[in-house]
């Protein structure tokens, strides 16, 4: 793999994983924290789980 396909693949992965995680906070939480927080907190959570899991699909996929 390309490593410039691979460094674009990753960042809109984590971009993806940090969107993912505002939207799952505000519908989880929305109501209880204020969607806001509830952005923030999920955006959070996405950066640190989905980062770690693009990282590790980029790298199976480009060992196959």
């Amino acid at each position: 793999m390309d490593p410039v396909v691979f460094i674009i693949s990753l960042v809109a992965g984590i971009a993806a994983a940090m969107g993912a995680g505002a939207l799952s906070g505000i519908r989880v939480g929305g109501e209880a924290l204020g969607a806001e927080l509830a952005a923030y907190m999920g955006s959070l959570y996405g950066l640190l789980s989905g980062s770690a899991a693009v990282l590790v699909g980029l790298v199976i996929v480009t060992l196959l």
